[in-house]
């Protein structure tokens, strides 16, 4: 399995200049020091990761939280992997017990780890409830394949219910957009309002296997929304943009153009596999 690091290697070697510059500030830390790490080969403890969004003032535990959700992102810490202990933790952040332990519960609250009582805590790997599903996530490299799974079902899902909806279905996913508008506008989640705008379009398409299909990847979508969320790219201006690419699928959709429906449809999912791996 390649790792988060690697991972992340290859898509700042693939950018062009133009793509590394948009990168925030953040990420651009971030980046820097997990190409650092992978070129030396051993390491005593666990790297720690810069904190440059922490405010002046900033509780302990929120520091901690935001270097945690670093270290699964980048793979430190893989989908379904278990953290180390709270010790473990609080000797390799520098901080008490109860610090670990209120950030954990931060972590829990997004529904990024779960806790199994005696066993202790696992970086959530998005599970279907439905045995008949999906396996779980594994990796970084398995949320970059859900992507490219999404862009290859999706984008028939929507050609064919481009052809099938009507004026009403039309006005649905319309209401469904500004419902997502309004929550985003508030700071509330949004992410089971974008699974029903696509699990919309699926049904629209009359094709059972489809709509199953984009069933069966909701808990992989409700993993990697709070996943975004809890990194803090789900404000106001990436907002803006996720609500813009509905708004022209929607268009397109309205238009009766199915190819047009199919390239915006991959521009949306390039867009938020963007947000999740690029912050932009």
């Amino acid at each position: 399995m390649r790792s988060g690091f690697a991972f992340i290697a290859r898509i700042l070697g693939c950018a062009s200049l133009h793509h590394i510059e948009k990168l925030s500030n953040l990420f651009d830390d971030v980046v820097s020091q997990q190409i650092v790490c992978k070129i030396v080969p051993t390491m005593d403890k666990p790297p720690t990761f810069p904190d440059a969004a922490a405010p002046a003032g900033d509780r302990l535990e929120s520091q901690v939280y935001r270097q945690l959700l670093d270290q699964i992102r980048f793979g430190q810490f893989a989908l379904g992997q278990k953290l180390p202990s709270e010790n473990d933790l609080s000797e390799a952040h520098g901080v008490s017990r109860p610090v670990v332990r209120a950030a954990l519960s931060k972590l829990r609250d997004s529904g990024l780890i779960v806790s199994r009582r005696g066993a202790g805590s696992f970086v959530s790997s998005g599970l279907p409830t439905d045995q008949s599903g999906f396996g779980p996530l594994q990796s970084v490299d398995d949320i970059a394949a859900y992507f490219e799974f999404r862009r290859t079902v999706e984008a028939e899902s929507v050609e064919r219910a481009t052809q099938n909806a009507k004026p009403a279905d039309i006005k649905g996913l319309l209401l469904i957009v500004e419902e997502i508008r309004d929550r985003l506008a508030k700071g509330d989640d949004a992410v089971s309002r974008d699974i029903k705008f696509h699990t919309v379009i699926a049904e629209l398409s009359d094709n059972r296997f489809l709509i199953e299909t984009v069933r069966m990847l909701h808990p992989h979508w409700m993993f990697v929304g709070s996943f975004l969320r809890s990194l803090g790219m789900s404000g106001a201006r990436n907002g803006k943009r996720m609500t813009a690419e509905h708004m022209r699928i929607v268009d397109a959709m309205a238009s009766g153009d199915p190819k047009a429906a199919r390239r915006v449809m991959l521009e949306h999912i390039d867009g938020s596999e963007r947000r999740v791996f690029k912050g932009n």
